[in-house]
């Protein structure tokens, strides 16, 4: 007798071992992008920190500076936007960045939502 073709069973058990393999693959791509996500979120806040410290040394902020790491205070990203540290595509929301002295080092910090 010539048998052709796949049993039900060999059907059933590869369409399953396809599907675990589907799932799989989909949470490692999932967990893959929301990490992706996160790394750029953290390198922009990096950005806009070190954009935050540069607007405290300009020459037209030194009084503000000088409150600044006296008594702590905010800055938002549409100030640094306007005077041109950054770039408004950067910055998909507006953030807030505190500005402090802790151990007599000065502390830009994007805070958090």
């Amino acid at each position: 007798m010539n048998k052709k073709g796949f049993t039900l069973i060999e059907l059933l058990s590869t369409i399953t071992i396809m599907g675990l393999i589907a799932t799989i693959t989909t949470a490692n791509l999932m967990k893959f992008m929301d990490n992706k996500n996160s790394i750029e979120e953290q390198n922009i806040n990096s950005v806009i920190s070190e954009a935050a410290c540069v607007y405290l040394e300009l020459n037209e902020n030194k009084d503000l500076k000088a409150t600044c790491l006296q008594n702590g205070c905010t800055i938002t990203t549409d100030t640094l936007i306007q005077s041109g540290l950054i770039n408004a595509i950067d910055v998909d929301n507006p953030k807030v960045i505190n500005i402090y002295e802790e151990n007599h080092e000065k502390k830009c910090i994007v805070k958090e939502d």
